[in-house]
């Protein structure tokens, strides 16, 4: 085993930048992948434009049969998550990563079901001669 891995991670199994050819979409279909689910990444390009999670392999298969996303995409990347509710947390973690018009064919953003957030310090207001010290954000 590499050193710094785990025997059981997050990510179980990966297909990295599929192509989006009938062999690939049928290989999605099989016993073995047919109910994993995960979180998958539909690319035009390598740019990102569609982020989503679930069973992947029904969820990718729909999107190339839709009218709405099929004619925007043409590589495909699925990640197996192991750890019940995983997925949702790690499609929200990208989807909130990614900026808006990258991912331009999700509709909504991710919103975590756990977390706490912690808003930064103030933006400093600078004087054209004086220095900014850092006193209203100090540490507590």
């Amino acid at each position: 085993m590499a050193y710094g891995k785990t025997k059981k991670g997050i990510v179980g199994r990966y297909g990295k930048l599929w192509t989006r050819v009938p062999a690939n979409l049928k290989k999605l279909g099989t016993k073995d992948l047919r109910k994993t689910t995960g979180v998958y990444a539909l690319y035009n390009g390598t740019m990102p434009v569609y982020i989503g999670k679930g069973k992947f392999s029904t969820q990718i298969r729909e999107h190339n049969r839709s009218g709405r996303k099929s004619p925007f995409w043409e590589h495909f990347t699925w990640y197996e998550i192991n750890g019940e509710g995983l997925d949702k947390e790690i499609e929200s973690l990208f989807l909130r990563i990614l900026p808006f018009y990258v991912r331009s064919l999700n509709r909504m953003g991710g919103k975590f079901t756990s977390g706490e957030k912690i808003d930064p310090c103030p933006s400093p207001k600078l004087h054209p001669r004086r220095k900014w010290r850092d006193s209203s954000c100090a540490s507590d």
